[in-house]
């Protein structure tokens, strides 16, 4: 009896294979599809600044077409800020008088008036001669209680007292003598001054 031998046809395993070739696909397809997707993505910003530029471009040639028209107003504000500033300081400047000229009764004493009044708005500076007639004691005490007044007062600051001089006339002392005052103004000092009259 002898002993046969067949050979069995030998089967490929194409599982194996195709999954590599499979495997592969994909990896070529994520390397071809990632980058196209952020390339995408990148397009769409770039149309978006794009757009964004296109209406930038649009407005600034609207403005540019008004600026002429800009120009003009600007002017005319100018204008209009300078009149006001002008007309502020005339109000200012007419409040200040009044606002001076009730102040200055209070600070002079009963026995004394004054003979000249001059105002520097400037410099924010008054100066003012002063008579003052009585007994020699008499006159002493109201020139120092007119500098009393004035430090006291709520605008008139820093006294400064000048060309004193003294005369004897039918038994009376005359005092005569100048005044130079600082002054402050503001809003504020001039409605607790007020309030304060009240």
């Amino acid at each position: 009896m002898g002993i046969v031998i067949v050979e069995q046809e030998k089967r490929i395993n194409w599982g194996k294979e195709i999954a590599i070739i499979l495997l592969i696909l994909i990896m070529i397809g994520v390397a071809y599809l990632v980058p196209y997707f952020m390339a995408q993505k990148k397009i769409e910003e770039i149309k978006m600044v794009k757009q964004e530029t296109e209406k930038l471009i649009e407005q600034a040639k609207f403005f540019k077409t008004q600026l002429p028209t800009i120009r003009d107003n600007i002017k005319k504000i100018q204008i209009i800020s300078n009149e006001l500033n002008t007309l502020r300081l005339i109000i200012n400047e007419s409040i200040l008088q009044r606002f001076i000229l009730v102040e200055l009764p209070h600070i002079l004493p009963a026995e004394a008036w004054m003979t000249n009044l001059t105002i520097n708005f400037d410099a924010k500076t008054a100066s003012f001669g002063v008579n003052i007639v009585g007994t020699r004691d008499k006159v002493l005490q109201n020139s120092a209680q007119l500098l009393d007044n004035i430090n006291n007062s709520a605008i008139f600051k820093n006294p400064k007292v000048t060309g004193i001089s003294l005369q004897e006339q039918e038994g009376e002392v005359v005092s005569n003598f100048n005044v130079e005052i600082n002054f402050e103004y503001t809003l504020e000092v001039m409605e607790n001054y007020y309030k304060n009259l009240k």
